[in-house]
């Protein structure tokens, strides 16, 4: 094949590539989220703009979504063009609040912005091809006294302190003069294992403050839930969410086959310790001996075992060793669970009538590998880049040998 026709195929392909990886809508609106507090007949003004992502000649309609407060917005437009040329343009909208709204809290509106074909106009949007939303929120105060509260967890490893974040929102009219927090922690089986408190803050209407606590975490590994409790002037506001104390793992301890006789199928015993507080369901182990040259010499698995909570289980493998051969091997077993995997390498002592392994060093935790999405992305890229240089060098090349022709 001609070099210009490989370099040139290779570049499209990459670029094609590229193209289908990226999802990229043809319209775009920013911000996408606006919020407002409700106040009686207030009326605000505000801007947004609607994004031509693929540079194109489009129409475009505005429009609030059908809703109970829906005509509580007034449009500035309703159907707008953008040329090729523009990437963005920026529209307004009024916004009239009523003399009350019934209900307290959040209340949410949509404004949205429609593509539709070119020769559209005067017609039903029969054709249309894309549309996103800009959202309004309008918080409407409780009477009284009202919180709401969230739990922010971080993790930590054992011996480690957790720290536990509660923002507190007061969407009540009244000033909130007193508010603690207790936090419960429980086991794997709901048991209650330790309690801590917050500081105490006072809270004005309309804001956000936080309360905060600490958990030295002298427990197992696995995982935790948290409950807090918010007392405030009488009330009460409650958040959960579960957290993990150190990394699932399971330790690989010891490998084994009794009566082994080479040349025959070797029975393995693979004794492993789970060090998580939870179920561990559908481990495996997987067994690779290789010789000295680095030749693979055996690729067996075991079957597939679950494990209780901190408990200890053997899992079983078999090796037809009717080709091996006595002598010194490495051997590596991988021990895969959840999307995780435990690496022990060893070395294998293998005579006719006996199979000895000794340790390397200690089994580790290890991620489930892959490349993310943005990852593929930037090689594709890089390899774009070098492909492109180097296509500039060959050209420049080529042009010299011409001329000295």
């Amino acid at each position: 094949m001609n070099k210009n026709i490989l370099i040139k195929t290779i570049m499209v392909l990459i670029i094609l590539t590229i193209l289908f990886s990226v999802e990229v809508k043809a319209i775009g609106i920013t911000p996408g989220k606006i919020t407002t507090d409700f106040e009686a007949n207030k009326k605000e003004t505000f801007s947004f703009k609607v994004l031509n992502n693929e540079k194109k000649d489009m129409q475009v309609v505005l429009y609030a979504e059908k809703s109970e407060l829906s005509d509580l917005i007034t449009m500035y437009d309703s159907i707008i063009s953008l040329s090729s040329a523009e990437e963005s343009k920026e529209f307004k909208f009024d916004l009239t609040l009523p003399e009350k709204i019934e209900e307290p809290g959040t209340h949410q509106l949509k404004i949205i912005a429609l593509e539709i074909p070119s020769n559209s106009e005067g017609q039903a949007f029969v054709g249309a091809t894309a549309a996103v939303a800009l959202i309004i929120e309008i918080k409407v105060p409780y009477p009284g006294k009202y919180a709401k509260i969230d739990l922010e967890i971080s993790d930590a490893q054992v011996n480690d302190y957790v720290n536990f974040i509660i923002p507190i929102s007061n969407f009540g009219t009244e000033r909130i003069n007193q508010a603690k927090a207790t936090i419960d922690i429980l086991g794997p089986t709901n048991e209650k294992i330790a309690t801590v408190t917050t500081n105490e803050i006072s809270i004005d209407p309309k804001d956000k403050k936080e309360v905060t606590s600490q958990w030295k975490a002298e427990v197992n590994p696995g995982a935790y839930h948290a409950v807090a409790t918010l007392s405030y002037d009488g009330k009460y506001a409650r958040a959960e969410k579960t957290f993990y104390v150190g990394n699932l793992f399971i330790e690989i301890l010891s490998i084994e086959s009794k009566n082994f006789q080479l040349g025959q199928v070797a029975k393995f015993t693979i004794s492993a310790e789970n060090k998580w507080n939870d179920k561990v369901n559908d481990v495996y182990a997987q067994v690779v001996i290789t010789d000295e040259n680095g030749n693979e010499a055996g690729n067996f698995k075991s079957a597939n075992v679950n494990f209780e909570p901190l408990s200890k289980q053997e899992l079983l493998a078999y090796w037809d060793t009717e080709f091996v051969k006595e002598g010194t091997y490495d051997a590596k077993i991988i021990l895969n669970y959840n999307g995780k995997t435990t690496e022990k390498n060893m070395k294998a002592y293998i005579t006719l009538g006996s199979i000895r392994f000794s340790s390397l060093g200690t089994g580790e935790a290890i991620a489930a590998a892959g490349l993310g999405r943005n990852t593929i992305l930037t090689i594709l890229v890089i390899v774009l880049i070098i492909i492109n240089i180097a296509w500039f060098v060959y050209i420049r090349r080529k042009n010299k040998i011409e001329k000295t022709i």
